[in-house]
């Protein structure tokens, strides 16, 4: 479905169905207003330095914005770190208000959008700063943290904690595959 400039893909709306149903202790909205905070952070850096937004895509991973990048690797790896920096800005002006559970799921946010896999935020922004350097340091990079991210979701899952870091963690994984398998190509 395609609103304007926003397209909801139903991966997005069965995930957001499943979290609903899931969500005993009432911290989807808290989630969701930290996400919306974290893509403003990089829309905002995005038009401040001269990129141009086509569409964001919700999709089951999270959101993709689609957009021309304003030109330079550092300007390019900015709007991908500000999606982060905006998350940890609301986690502290949550935290100096005493919203815990806001700020807790926006530190976790932008913590793991910091990982450098990527289709999240750190491997887009190492990409753009490497320009295409160091593909070997950049797949170990990203080998690492995938498997840190399957044994952290394996573990929370053996403990009780419930199979969404696993999930979440392979769909990432397997967008990295994809990417790094991209790239590779393109060199």
């Amino acid at each position: 479905m395609t609103r304007g400039r926003v397209e909801v893909q139903d991966g997005f709306i069965v995930l957001l169905a499943a979290l609903w149903c899931a969500d005993t202790t009432n911290v989807l909205p808290l989630v969701l207003l930290a996400a919306a905070v974290h893509e403003g952070g990089h829309l905002l850096v995005l038009h401040l330095s001269g990129g141009r937004l086509h569409r964001l895509t919700l999709t089951a991973c999270g959101a993709v914005l689609h957009c021309a990048l304003p030109p330079g690797r550092c300007a390019r790896a900015a709007v991908c770190l500000a999606g982060p920096a905006a998350s940890f800005a609301l986690t502290a002006l949550a935290a100096s208000c005493g919203w815990w559970r806001l700020a807790g799921a926006s530190a976790l946010l932008g913590l793991f959008n910091l990982l450098p896999l990527p289709p999240l935020d750190g491997g887009m922004a190492l990409s753009h700063l490497c320009a295409g350097r160091f593909g070997l340091l950049r797949g170990l990079l990203a080998g690492g943290s995938a498997a840190g991210l399957a044994l952290g979701g394996i573990r929370l899952w053996q403990m009780g904690g419930g199979i969404w870091l696993l999930l979440i963690g392979a769909l990432i994984c397997a967008k990295t595959v994809k990417n790094l398998a991209k790239d590779r190509a393109m060199v």
